[in-house]
This record gives C-alpha cells, structure tokens and sequence, in this order.
C-alpha cells in the first residue's frame, strides 16, 4: 500500500471519539466560567437529556453533573484578561490577542475575532473540509480500492498455481517410490524432485510472506479509510467548533453560517466581551505594503509571518508572508493591526517562491453583512 499517501490523507486526524466529546460539551458549556449547574437524566423514551432545570419527577434518577459553575451575571470580558496578561506592545501584538485556533473534526485552522460580540472569522475550509482536497482523496481511494482488486486476483493467480506445482510434486514423488532402489531413473528424478521442491518452497514462501503483509495493509487501510468517511460525515453535521486563546484557554464557538460562494465562514461565542481587529481601509491596501500573517501554521499557535502585498489576482490579495497549512482562517493585518484579509490557500510560483493569499476583509463582511449589523 502507498503509505505516503495514507499520511496525506490522514493528515491533521483528530480521533472521533474527541470529537463527538467535543460536541457533546457545548450543550452545557457557554464560555469559560459562565456556566450554571447542568442536570442529565433519561427520558421515558430512553434519550439522554442535559439541562440546568432538573425534572419534578423521579428525581433520584437525575444526575447532577460534575464541575459545573454557580452561574454569574454578565459577560465575561476576555479582552481585558488578555490585555491585563500579556500587554501588547504594538498594533500588530493587540490583534495577535483576537486571534484562534479552530479545531474541528478534519483539522486544526485559525480564525480570529471581528466584533466584541463574540462573532469571529475563518474559512469554511477548516470547518467543513476542502472540497477540492476531498475530491482528491476520493479519487485516491478509487486508485487505491482498485489496487487493492489487482492484488487480490494477482494472489488467486499464484495461489493456483502453487497449487498445480504441488501436484506436480506429488505426483513424481509417487512415480519416484514405485521405482527400483538405486536405478538410475530414480536418482535422477529424485534430483529434479528436490530441485523442484525448493523452488515450489521459495514461491510459497514468497507469496505467503507477501499476502500476509497485503492482509495486514488492506485492514489498516480499511480502518484508515472508515475513519476517514466518519470525520467527513462529521464535518457535514457539525455546528459547534472548540477554539484556542492566546492564553492556550478552550472556549466553543457555534457556527453562524457558512458561506455557499466563498471560503469564509462566521462562528459565534457567547456571554463574552472578546477583544476583535478592525477592518482596514481597503482603497488604501497597497502593493509593497508591509503585512503579517497571524495564525496557527503547523499547529504551533500563535505565531506571525511578516511580509509584504505582491498584488492582486482573482479577487485575492497575494503576499510573500508564509502562509503554512493552519494559518488558513487567520488574519492578515497592516502595521496598524488593522485586517485586511483571511488567509485562505498557498501555492508555489514557478521559482518556487511561497506565495500566500487572503480573501480581502470587505468581502468578507458583505457576506455577513446581516449578521454582524
């Protein structure tokens, strides 16, 4: 099996079972510390039930779930914890505090805050999948399931045929043991029997050895391909996403609306004041402007990449910032930390200089213009 391509296609797994934990917390997790005493219990019809208002019947079969929080009044402000810890030097250091790791069920992306609200920016990619790179997985899967087949009849093939060289064998073994002792037919057909039998022992050998070692890549394959299905089937469903602060503190974000014509997508955490970019003056984006790309390249989180605009091409800006799988969500920001574009794909030109590309922050707040008004 092409394991090089197993990796690719496994890239960034996060387990289900993470995941699935993942989702099932949001139904009592607001944000951080604001949370209030959460009840779990079975209905009559045996679903499992999670609420902050336990039932007036059979009240000896409710459970009172473990590290659940007085509720308090308010929002949380997040803004002024994080100023108040890591005190930003500069412009650019200030929207390094709005922005996020994402984690869904595909990967790890970034986004970041564009409102005090709680709303926040990144791809549909991240949440959602690439549909491009899943089209090139299914079409791998095809190559390999087809591969898979070859291999299968090229075993029944060799299979068959060990079969006749062993009755081949037997049968002059038995013309061997009829023969006189010590006439000259019999020493020589004992000496092409031997001869033959090695053979016939190095090909079953060979062949065991290598369907063994089939058998056991095509089950890893198997599991790598089901897991595979389940975390993009997860994907399609899911509606909450776990984000990372600057501060390494998890919070969960709910999903907005993602948009049908553009890689973008508006999540929302709420009961918190969060600290957000301001969108950049777009008529005064420039080439050779000096930008930095703020994100999770890599997963390492919260890092910059300084560069410049190159220009722009296809409704995207183009810079020589690196731009590193993880980094798509994030921000890209002018010295003043203002945003002027979501980071969003890298490709190579063809000298092999890293070109990065961002969908510009306009574009962005027209698409969710009626949610963020």
């Amino acid at each position: 099996m092409n394991k090089m391509m197993m990796n690719r296609i496994m890239m960034n797994k996060i387990s289900l079972n993470s995941v699935l934990i993942i989702l099932l917390a949001v139904f009592f997790v607001y944000c951080g510390t604001v949370s209030a005493e959460v009840y779990q219990y079975q209905d009559a019809e045996g679903n499992w039930i999670f609420t902050d208002t336990p039932p007036v019947y059979d009240s000896e079969k409710v459970t009172k779930m473990e590290g659940m929080l007085d509720r308090v009044d308010g929002v949380r402000d997040l803004k002024k914890e994080l100023y108040e810890r890591y005190h930003p030097k500069n412009d650019v250091d200030a929207a390094a505090m709005a922005t996020v790791t994402v984690t869904s069920s595909i990967g790890i992306g970034s986004g970041f805050f564009i409102s005090d609200n709680g709303y926040l920016l990144t791809n549909r990619h991240v949440i959602k999948g690439d549909e491009r790179q899943a089209e090139a997985v299914d079409k791998a899967f095809e190559y390999i399931d087809e591969q898979v087949e070859i291999a299968e009849e090229d075993f029944e093939i060799r299979e068959r045929q060990l079969a006749r060289e062993k009755t081949i064998l037997d049968e002059m073994k038995s013309v061997i043991e009829k023969l006189p002792s010590r006439s000259s037919q019999k020493e020589r057909l004992k000496r092409q029997y031997q001869e033959r039998l090695e053979y016939y022992q190095a090909l079953k050998e060979d062949c065991e050895r290598k369907k063994s070692n089939f058998k056991r890549d095509k089950k890893n394959y198997k599991t790598e391909k089901t897991d595979y299905a389940n975390q993009q089937a997860v994907a399609g469903v899911s509606r909450n996403f776990k984000i990372t602060l600057k501060n390494k503190e998890i919070l969960y974000a709910y999903l907005v609306r993602a948009s049908s014509s553009h890689d973008l997508a508006l999540l929302k955490v709420d009961a918190c004041k969060t600290p957000f970019i301001y969108p950049a003056d777009m008529n005064r984006v420039a080439q050779r402007q000096k930008v930095w790309a703020i994100g999770s390249p890599l997963n390492i989180a919260d890092t910059m990449k300084d560069g410049t605009v190159s220009g722009f091409t296809n409704e995207y800006i183009q810079t020589n910032a690196q731009i590193y799988p993880g980094n798509s969500g994030g921000p890209l920001v002018n010295e003043k930390g203002q945003v002027i574009g979501i980071n969003t794909l890298k490709e190579l030109t063809r000298n092999f200089e890293g070109m990065g590309f961002a969908i510009p922050i306009d574009t962005a707040l027209d698409e969710f213009a009626q949610e963020l008004k």
